[in-house]
């Protein structure tokens, strides 16, 4: 069977040893790269010392990337450096930060107990635009709308909107109003994951739940992956569908009546299914070193998409490194 690379880092996509190469930004902490390794290269030691027949994985990739962050006036999340790191036992492991028991497990099919962490968190760690989530040209224009720059062009007096940073604008605005976007939790999902391997392509599906009581929500994942091997490389396309239930939607994508103020009304999010398409790329430069890229596109459903504090229909993601393995 193909051994997959799994990085640990804020990134992310899937696969290793008996689990199938597919899945899509399990959190904002860790990330696959799901970038293969030939399979003659899997001897029990080979010719660089690496003892491939050990239950550990550990590797760096250093190089440069960057992942869209869909949230209203955010920062995009950098990606510069992922460190790889799992563990395979008889039955349990541990994957770049998913712990999981696999219950069955043949030379095509396996099924395995999964626990996780939510991705959605990781888009609050990178607001930027201050505490009102709102970007500096829906600022002026609200500015504009509430009768602060037409004061200063009608008699003279009142405040130049074009100078105003975004903190000043906020606080021209909403006074001593609470305006920040309460941060939201992680969440820990737990469920079944199935895989299938054959000739023609890689399944992967995944139904989770959230059981740390931060949103009370589920989901569900499935894709299809075909990786191709080559002498010194590998590349792997994939496309794959997940599915938010209202609870998860609501909780993350949201707007409460409490942080309703102008330009940012309520919202009731709806259950959604976004779909996702990536390519990978691993080619070996020697025994340790190789090459690593991937590209990915997520495109969000109407529900997530239609709220007020997104302003990107899509995320976009892509990083291209060279990866050290140790073991």
């Amino acid at each position: 069977m193909t051994r997959f690379l799994f990085l640990f880092a804020p990134s992310v996509l899937c696969c290793t040893l008996g689990r199938c190469a597919t899945f899509v930004w399990h959190s904002g902490v860790f990330c696959a790269l799901s970038l293969a390794l030939p399979a003659a290269a899997q001897t029990a030691v080979d010719g660089a010392g690496i003892d491939t027949d050990s239950p550990w994985t550990l590797g760096v990739a250093a190089g440069y990337g960057r992942r869209d962050n869909p949230f209203v006036g955010s920062d995009d999340i950098k990606l510069n450096a992922i460190v790889d790191l799992a563990w395979y036992g008889e039955r349990w492991f541990f994957d770049n930060g998913d712990i999981g028991f696999t219950l069955n497990q043949t030379e095509q099919f396996s099924a395995n107990l999964l626990t996780t962490f939510d991705n959605e968190r990781n888009y609050y760690s990178y607001l930027s635009n201050g505490s009102s989530g709102l970007d500096l040209s829906s600022l002026r224009e609200l500015a504009i709308d509430k009768g602060f720059g037409m004061m200063g062009i009608a008699g003279g007096e009142g405040e130049d909107i074009e100078a105003l940073d975004t903190e000043e604008l906020e606080e021209l605005i909403f006074k001593d109003q609470d305006t920040a976007l309460p941060e939201r939790d992680f969440a820990v999902n737990s469920g079944i994951e199935l895989l299938y391997i054959s000739r023609w392509g890689d399944l992967q599906a995944q139904l989770l739940t959230d059981v740390s009581g931060t949103h009370h929500g589920e989901s569900a994942w499935l894709a299809y992956s075909y990786p191709w091997i080559t002498r010194n490389g590998e590349f792997s396309l994939t496309l794959g569908m997940e599915w938010k239930s209202r609870d998860l939607v609501d909780y993350y994508y949201g707007v409460t009546r409490d942080e309703a103020i102008d330009g940012r009304p309520a919202y009731t999010g709806r259950a959604e299914i976004n779909s996702v398409i990536r390519f990978s790329a691993s080619r070996a430069l020697s025994k340790r070193w190789r090459l690593v890229g991937v590209v990915e596109q997520e495109y969000l459903g109407n529900h997530i998409r239609n709220s007020p504090i997104i302003e990107r229909g899509r995320v976009s993601t892509a990083f291209i490194g060279i990866y050290y393995k140790f073991l």
